[in-house]
C-alpha cells in the first residue's frame, strides 16, 4: 500500500499564479516612492526660488542705500561714510537716512521750558513805629534772604519790580494784653489800594501768658509797581521783633 505526504494531498493552483501578489506590493511600494522623490524635489525646487528672490530684494535695498549714503556730504563738506561705519551723528548729516534720525530725534528729546525769572525775599524786622494819628503800627523790615531782582524791601514797605504771581505769606508774634490783635497785609498799586488778608487773634490778660502768633498766606497775582506793607490796626502794639516770631516773605512761582 502507497504512503501519502501531506504536500501529496494539498491543493495546488493553477500554474503562472504563485508570485502575483508580491510584485503587486513591489509595484505599489515603488510608485509611492516615486512620487514622494517628486513632491521633494518640487518643493526643494520652490524653496530655493523663494530665497533667491529674497536675496535679491536685499541686494537691491542695500544698493539703494549706499547710493542715497555715498554721494551725499555733511555740513563740513566732507563726504560720508558707507553707512557699515558711520554712527548716528554721522548719519544726521547724510541725505535722507540724516533728516528721518533728526526728526525721530525732535519727537523723543523733551523741549526746553522757557527760562523762569526766580525772586523770593524773606524779611525779618528791625523796628516799629506807631502812628497816633492814624491808630496803626508799622513794622520796619530788613532782608533775611533774597534771590533775583523782582522783589525790595525799602524800610516799611515792599516794591514789586517784576510782575506774576506771588505767595505771600506774614507772621506777627504779639506780646500783648489788648483782647483781640492780629495785623493786615495790603497792597497799594495801579492808582488804589486792597486788603490781601487779615490776620486776627485773641490775647491772654496775664500778662505772663500774653504772648500769641498770628500767621496767614496766600497766592496773589502782584503788578510791577505794587507796594506792599504790614500794619497793625492799632498805635502803640506790642510785638516780637525776634526773626523768627515776626516776619514777611514772598516766592514768585
Amino acid at each position: 500500500m502507497l504512503a501519502l505526504s501531506p504536500s501529496s494531498i494539498a491543493p495546488r493552483g493553477p500554474p503562472g499564479q504563485t508570485g502575483a501578489p508580491t510584485r503587486e506590493l513591489a509595484l505599489s511600494v515603488a510608485l509611492w516612492l516615486s512620487w514622494g522623490a517628486a513632491l521633494g524635489a518640487l518643493a526643494c525646487a520652490m524653496a530655493l526660488l523663494t530665497q533667491q528672490a529674497e536675496l535679491q530684494a536685499l541686494r537691491r535695498e542695500v544698493s539703494g542705500l549706499r547710493r542715497t549714503g555715498g554721494p551725499s556730504r555733511k555740513g563740513n563738506g566732507q563726504p560720508c561714510q558707507s553707512l557699515r561705519e558711520q554712527s548716528p551723528e554721522d548719519l544726521e548729516g547724510c541725505g535722507e537716512n540724516g533728516e528721518s534720525i533728526r526728526r525721530r530725534r525732535a519727537l523723543f528729546t523733551p523741549k526746553q521750558k522757557k527760562q523762569h525769572s526766580y525772586s523770593a525775599l524773606h524779611l525779618v524786622p528791625v523796628n516799629t513805629t506807631s502812628k497816633e494819628d492814624s491808630d496803626v503800627t508799622e513794622v520796619m523790615w530788613q532782608p533775611a534772604l533774597r534771590r533775583g531782582r523782582g522783589l525790595e524791601a525799602r524800610g516799611y514797605v515792599v516794591r514789586v519790580w517784576d510782575s506774576g504771581i506771588y505767595l505771600l505769606y506774614s507772621q506777627v508774634l504779639f506780646h500783648d494784653v489788648t483782647f483781640t490783635t492780629g495785623q493786615v497785609v495790603s497792597r497799594e498799586g495801579q492808582g488804589r489800594e486792597e486788603t490781601l488778608f487779615r490776620c486776627v487773634r485773641s490775647m491772654p490778660s496775664n500778662p505772663d501768658r500774653a504772648y500769641n502768633s498770628c500767621y496767614s498766606a496766600g497766592v496773589f497775582r502782584l503788578h510791577r509797581g505794587d507796594i506792599l506793607s504790614v500794619l497793625i490796626p492799632r498805635a502803640g502794639a506790642k510785638l516780637s521783633l525776634s526773626p523768627h516770631g515776626t516776619f514777611l516773605g514772598l516766592v514768585k512761582l
